[in-house]
């Protein structure tokens, strides 16, 4: 999948720098380039080093657990 692939399926926005650079803190990532949260579903575009990474996760309506973070390698 590319990064534009992914922006267009995930509806994913840029983040603000600033924004970016706290989540980055939460995520342990050098840097978070775009993000979609809504309330049960969330998508982050990471660089961490070289690679450029897609994270996506969703939470259950029925349990509020979490179902587990997918992490999928991006092309340019």
């Amino acid at each position: 999948m590319t990064l534009e692939q992914a922006i267009k399926k995930y509806k994913l926005v840029p983040i603000d720098p600033a924004l970016g650079k706290e989540k980055a803190k939460i995520l342990n990532v050098d840097e978070v380039l775009y993000i979609f949260e809504s309330k049960n579903k969330y998508a982050y575009v990471i660089r961490d080093g070289y690679s450029i990474l897609l994270y996506t996760d969703e939470r259950s309506l029925y349990t509020r657990l979490y179902k587990g973070m997918k992490i999928i390698q991006l092309t340019t």
